[in-house]
């Protein structure tokens, strides 16, 4: 499938194929995404709906290794990390972490259709992070992400059937 956009040619995955294909990457290969790449994971996220448009969040993109090191050890503690070449934090207004989980949601479905591996990461010493990352005490710091090249394909992991999710009018 192509999709044509203002900015030219962007070559696009089927979007159910994107959704249906992303995993919980934690091995990654240490090649560096290029910067043509990361525009697009970047317009991906600039174009997450929030309310009223207001854009609470701000990304921050760790790509030198000694701060990617310190985030994986002493913020993270997972080790699976440190071949990761992106960390991504999430800061966003207090209160307004649901707007900044869209966003990261569009950044990663984008780099899944990019061919890139990716991995949520909820767990973390955010305190640790704010110092690292010299966020401000007024930013909430809700999810990090760890984006590169795969090097593991998972399988699926079974899911619910859903029918245990879904219902219809009424609980």
């Amino acid at each position: 499938m192509i999709i044509v956009c203002e900015k030219g040619v962007v070559i696009s995955m089927d979007f159910t194929k994107v959704v249906l294909s992303r995993r919980a990457i934690r091995n990654y290969k240490t090649d560096p995404v290029p910067e043509e790449i990361l525009q697009r994971l970047y317009e991906a996220m600039n174009a997450a709906p929030s309310g009223n448009n207001h854009q609470p969040y701000r990304f921050i993109f760790v790509r030198k290794d000694d701060i990617r090191k310190e985030l994986a050890l002493r913020a993270c503690h997972q080790d699976f990390l440190l071949n990761a070449p992106i960390l991504v934090a999430a800061c966003c207004e207090k209160d307004r972490a649901f707007d900044t989980a869209i966003a990261m949601e569009h950044l990663i479905l984008s780099a899944t259709n990019e061919g890139l591996g990716s991995c949520l990461i909820g767990w973390f010493e955010r305190e640790i992070v704010r110092e690292i990352l010299n966020i401000p005490h007024n930013h909430e710091i809700p999810i990090l992400a760890s984006i590169g090249y795969a090097a593991e394909s998972p399988e699926a992991k079974p899911r619910k059937p859903l029918n245990e999710l879904i219902s219809y009018d009424r609980f």
